[in-house]
């Protein structure tokens, strides 16, 4: 590992020379149409002010580049990149640009649409500890998702963002989301497949990404960042970064956090991060969610998600509560489930038939028989009461195993369907009960007033 960070730190490049641009853009006198509000955002080499625009008689929002950088070829080419790319991202989660021009002293500029709101990272911070909760949960879960719509636009033509981050996803007063700061997005090789003949065309420029290079945010990279191959960058680079927004969404905090830089970079190499759920404790996140980020972040491209769009059916899948269950096959004549044992096990019939079978005075009776779709051993999720009759194969069996965390935490994100369904559960036991007493001899079956 100290190896390849030694290789890196003698591949990086000093600045580039300074060189004057000569881009066509035409100079506009801004004081004749904008009225300045002031600055309301800075960043290492922009400012970002709110302008009132007089003649559409609305707020707009102007991004310019600072002097200092007004004259460095590279830096110009990536402002016009992030502007012209952006432009061209016409997507409801994307902000929209509005124009591109120089400023009366020559300084490089675009407008885009003013976006009131917080960040992602703001927002998960002010929710502390309540982010867990169902219906918090659920609602970031949901920012997450239009943050996936906007990146499977982006890459279906040809763009990749290359820093997607809690606090470059803007979420707006009215539940709008955004995705800014296209100032490092790159283009996919021309032969890359993206699904679509629409890809963003750019102003004719040199390669302004230099080979070996870190570009991005190392505290959300994928490794294959910091190893400067550009030119090897996909999608599923991308799917990485938003795997590490989730993972600050559940523990609070971003995957990476060295506060020595080379210290950090070291940990990103080797995808030296700790699991979410070994952050949090044990029973604290849904596992569902976990296997999400674990699969998202995989330290090899080919082990992630083949495509932002396949991690997002997998969020929206347990948010519906359809979860990955491992499957389990018995042999005919085995018991599955033994009346009076104690479980935490439900199971879900794909394929065969079960019989179910009660001991009632000393005599097992047939209750009814189980095939594909039948679900049993549910009340042992719900209690902890034994279980109240046997199951037992009658040729071979395949079963869904469903664990009680697991059916937990599907119904934790609807919190009153979870309430509903214990409640439920716990009816239903109080009859079983009530029934088993009957069989027994010990107590009478009282029914209840409707009154």
């Amino acid at each position: 590992m100290k190896a390849l960070l030694s290789r890196w730190l003698r591949r990086q490049k000093p600045p580039a020379p300074k060189r004057r641009a000569t881009d066509g853009l035409p100079q506009q006198d801004l004081a004749t149409r904008y009225t300045d509000q002031g600055e309301i955002g800075r960043g290492g080499m922009c400012t970002v002010h709110r302008m009132r625009d007089r003649t559409l008689l609305r707020e707009t929002a102007l991004k310019r580049l600072d002097s200092d950088f007004s004259i460095e070829r590279d830096r110009i080419q990536r402002f016009m990149l992030e502007a012209q790319v952006t432009g061209q991202l016409d997507h409801p989660n994307i902000v929209p640009i509005h124009e591109l021009g120089r400023d009366g002293k020559g300084r490089y500029y675009f407008t885009m649409k003013m976006v009131e709101g917080e960040t992602l990272g703001q927002r998960i911070e002010h929710a502390g500890e309540d982010r867990l909760k169902p219906d918090q949960l659920a609602e970031l879960l949901k920012i997450l998702i239009k943050v996936c719509e906007a990146l499977s636009f982006a890459h279906s033509r040809g763009v990749i963002h290359r820093d997607i981050k809690p606090s470059n996803i803007m979420v707006g007063q009215y539940g709008q989301v955004y995705i800014m700061d296209w100032g490092i997005a790159r283009l996919l090789p021309q032969a890359e497949d993206t699904g679509s003949d629409r890809r963003v065309a750019v102003s004719a420029m040199a390669e302004i990404d230099q080979p070996g290079s870190i570009i991005g945010s190392p505290a959300y990279m994928a490794p294959e960042q910091v190893e400067g191959q550009h030119e090897a960058l996909d999608a599923r680079t991308d799917v990485f970064a938003i795997g590490a927004t989730l993972y600050h969404v559940l523990t609070g905090r971003p995957p990476y956090s060295e506060r020595n830089y080379y210290k950090l970079l070291t940990q990103v190499l080797s995808c030296e991060f700790e699991p979410p759920d070994q952050v949090m404790g044990e029973g604290i996140l849904p596992p569902g969610l976990t296997r999400i980020v674990m699969r998202a972040m995989a330290p090899d491209p080919s082990d992630r998600y083949e495509s932002v769009v396949a991690m997002q059916r997998d969020i929206e899948l347990f948010m519906r509560g359809a979860w990955h269950l491992p499957t389990q096959t018995f042999e005919a004549g085995t018991a599955i489930v033994t009346e009076g044992e104690e479980g935490a096990v439900a199971y879900i019939i794909t394929e065969g038939r079960c019989q179910v079978s009660k001991d009632i005075h000393g005599q097992t009776n047939i209750v009814r028989e189980l095939g594909p779709g039948d679900v049993f051993g549910e009340m042992a999720i719900f209690s902890s009461q034994v279980r109240s009759a046997t199951v037992q194969a009658i040729d071979e069996v395949t079963v869904m195993v469903v664990q009680r965390e697991t059916l937990s935490s599907g119904l934790e994100l609807n919190s009153w369907m979870g309430r509903f369904v214990k409640t439920m559960a716990d009816r239903f036991l109080e009859v079983d009960s009530r029934l088993r007493m009957f069989e027994s001899g010990a107590h009478p079956i009282v029914a209840e007033s409707d009154e």
